[in-house]
């Protein structure tokens, strides 16, 4: 029969007994610091009724495992970022990464961290290129088959019904604008940033190098060409070129009807001598 000091211990690792208690006070340890990363080792000692030492310990161990994680994922998940023609399987990746991302946080380890962010970034940049061909070929469908979306994305890419709003592929709007800019940062600037041993990659950085680069020609351009070149963005980027605009229409007061009529030939006649004068121009 056990004795009841061996039915309160257990054997460790190393071949050593401990209390039972043990393991459970190490992994509230652990509870403790992935609640506040920043809390000082001698914080989260008095917080768990630990010792320093233990606490400084469950902190390496949970360095060196988000290390460990991190580096057995980064090539897999790359590879499968790179190879994903599906905006929810690429997104679900974003998630997983950024789920190590806190982790490698929560941890300390900056190294992880960093490679972590380096996986969801292109998993943002991915879905964001995904996004932008989903949307066109969203429009070649409804043209070729009178508004039925059968589109898919990418050559090679498996035939399947697409979702039709953000929320059914698990992206919200903000994401959607944030990740398509993304996607519009040429390959070799993109792998630079990511790069760059001076700098941590984030998303509002890369986004924001972008920007500053065009600001000084948007500066030069027109508030009106501005304006109506943001309402033809909208328009797109609502869905609107996917909708029955005979239901649209249909759902419209009479005051609202007869304010189209009135206005919307004149909105076409004008957009088409713009596509026209670029025709002319032999551009």
């Amino acid at each position: 029969m056990n004795t009841v000091d061996q039915r309160t211990r257990l054997t460790g690792s190393d071949g050593k007994t401990y209390p039972r208690s043990y393991k459970a006070n190490r992994e509230t340890i652990r509870q403790a610091i992935e609640t506040d990363p920043a809390a000082t080792n001698t914080a989260i000692a008095r917080l768990t009724n630990a010792s320093r030492d233990t606490v400084i310990d469950v902190r390496l161990n949970m360095t060196a495992r988000a290390g460990a994680m991190v580096d057995a994922r980064y090539v897999t998940m790359c590879t499968a970022i790179a190879e994903c023609h599906r905006v929810d399987e690429v997104k679900d990746l974003r998630d997983k990464a950024l789920a190590l991302e806190v982790y490698a946080r929560q941890a300390k380890n900056t190294d992880a961290e960093r490679k972590a962010c380096d996986i969801r970034i292109r998993a943002e940049r991915r879905a964001g290129k995904l996004l932008k061909e989903l949307a066109a070929a969203e429009l070649r469908a409804t043209k070729s088959h009178g508004g039925a979306n059968i589109a898919t994305v990418s050559p090679g890419a498996t035939p399947v019904a697409q979702p039709q709003t953000l929320a059914d592929l698990g992206v919200t709007r903000d994401q959607s604008s944030k990740w398509q800019r993304l996607a519009e940062i040429p390959d070799k600037d993109f792998e630079q940033a990511l790069r760059d041993p001076a700098k941590k990659p984030s998303t509002k950085a890369l986004i924001r190098e972008i920007r500053d680069d065009v600001a000084t020609t948007i500066n030069r351009i027109p508030d009106d060409v501005l304006w109506i070149w943001g309402r033809v963005r909208d328009f797109e980027g609502d869905g609107y070129l996917s909708k029955n605009p005979i239901a649209i229409y249909d759902a419209m007061t009479d005051t609202m009807q007869a304010d189209m009529r009135r206005i919307v030939p004149g909105m076409a006649a004008f957009l088409s001598a713009m596509l026209e004068g670029v025709s002319h121009d032999g551009s």
